[in-house]
Parts: structure tokens; sequence; C-alpha cells
């Protein structure tokens, strides 16, 4: 049975576990369109080091939105209340932000981003940093820092060209330029793009597809992939062997795989 989220108004996040090994946080801040201000975004990073912990317990999770949005990225009118008057902490906030997205790089679990409404600045850098990314096929998304005459802090500027290359990468950095969910998927962005109305029954049958599989493979498996945006191609395939090498001794599944096709 699905576990409905705990509610509270005053948390900018709820945590659920709508399926076995799955976990799933929902921004938590619908009135604001799941912007992220100091707290929310310190609530995230403890979220997700905690998720990163929980590697015996938990193999996908699951980060969507509340409400009509995504996220619209960094709460501005927080950051206009003080912060950015004060170039130390907006600093410290912009670290954390970066911090809290390579955190979902790293993790053990695969990382699902159920995309619905908006997903625009940090909000699209969000969706950037998660392992793979499911939409509304009429949701909005982009970087679109450069319509306030900002650049972006969150990753987007690396990600994004290494996701759909540099050319078309490029286009959408300096025009700010949003694309639909459709277009999204269509790009390789995205890898399933679907009506709104489907978007949580697609996910969360994503989710349970993939946590079905063994924690250390999956981990293996998503250390091995993105190591392949890094490294020269003999590089790779040496650092593909040491893995195979080094998940022989660690896990018992290598050999019942191997059984499983006799």
């Amino acid at each position: 049975m699905e576990e409905k989220p705990r509610r509270a108004s005053a948390r900018p996040l709820l945590i659920d576990h709508p399926a076995p090994y799955v976990r799933r946080i929902t921004l938590s801040r619908p009135e604001r369109m799941n912007a992220l201000d100091g707290p929310a975004l310190q609530a995230l990073n403890a979220a997700v080091r905690d998720c990163a912990a929980a590697r015996d317990a938990v193999k996908v999770l699951v980060i969507r939105g509340s409400g009509r949005a995504f996220c619209a990225g960094n709460d501005l009118k927080w950051l206009a209340a003080g912060v950015l008057e004060d170039r130390a902490a907006h600093m410290r906030h912009q670290d954390l932000m970066q911090d809290t997205f390579e955190r979902l790089e790293a993790a053990p679990q695969i990382v699902l981003a159920s995309v619905n409404g908006y997903a625009v600045a940090g909000g699209f850098e969000l969706a950037l940093a998660c392992d793979l990314v499911l939409v509304d096929e009429a949701a909005h998304l982009g970087d679109e820092h450069i319509r306030r005459d900002l650049l972006p802090s969150g990753g987007s500027s690396q990600r994004l060209p290494r996701r759909i290359g540099l050319q078309r990468a490029l286009y959408y950095l300096v025009t700010g330029r949003r694309m639909t969910g459709s277009e999204a998927a269509a790009l390789g962005l995205a890898v399933q793009a679907v009506p709104g109305a489907l978007l949580e029954s697609a996910t969360l049958a994503l989710a349970g597809e993939i946590a079905q599989k063994h924690a250390l493979a999956l981990d293996a498996m998503k250390q091995m992939a993105r190591r392949a945006l890094e490294l020269p191609l003999q590089d790779g395939l040496r650092y593909e062997r040491w893995m195979q090498h080094r998940y022989r001794t660690q896990s018992p599944a290598l050999e019942a795989g191997v059984q499983g096709f006799a």
C-alpha cells in the first residue's frame, strides 16, 4: 500500500516510501512554486545525504514538486531580502546548491526527477543533476538565468552540453528559451514524456522496475556510466574491468546472475 506523504505546513519537504526500496522527496513550497530558499535547500541537502547513507534500504530516489511546479530555482524574494547584499551568505547558498546537486550525482541510488509544471533556472539544474528525468509533456523547462543577466551556479553550463550537445545547449543557455516536456524528451534530456495525469504512475513504474535490481549492481552501473563522460575510451574500458573485478569480491549477485542463464 502506498504511504501518503506526511503533511506539515512548516516543512519544505515531504518524504515518503511509495514502493519497496523507493524513497520520494517532494518539494513542498507550492505557494513559491517550490523555489529554494535557505531552509529548503538545507533540508534538501540533508535529505539527499540521509538517502545516500541508506544504500541498503533505498535503491531509487524520486524527486518531484508539489502543486503546479517541479522547482522554480532559487527563491528570488528570499535572496532579495538581504542575502544578495551579504556576499558571503550568497556564496554559501550557491556552494550548498552545488554540493547538493553533486551529492545527487554521487549517490549510490538511481535518482529520478519527476518533472511537472515548471523546472526553470535552479530547478532546471536540479533536474539535470538527477540520473533520469521523466516529464509531463506539457511542462516548461529552461535555464533562464540570462533573462535576468545572471549566470548559472547550479551546473547547467556543464551538465546541459553533456546531455544534449554543445550547440543545442548553448542555444538554450544564451537565449534563455524554455523547452516543453515533449521537446526535452526529443532532445534526449528526458527519458520519457507523458501526459501530466500519467506522470506519477509512469515514474513509480520505472522506479519499481529499477528497484528490483541488486543495489550494488545499480551503484556500479551508475558509476561506470557517469565516468564514461569523463574518461577517454581506453581509460573507461579499464575502469569498467576494474569495477567488474571489485564487484565480484563484493557481491554474490554476479554468480547468481550467471547461474540464471544456465
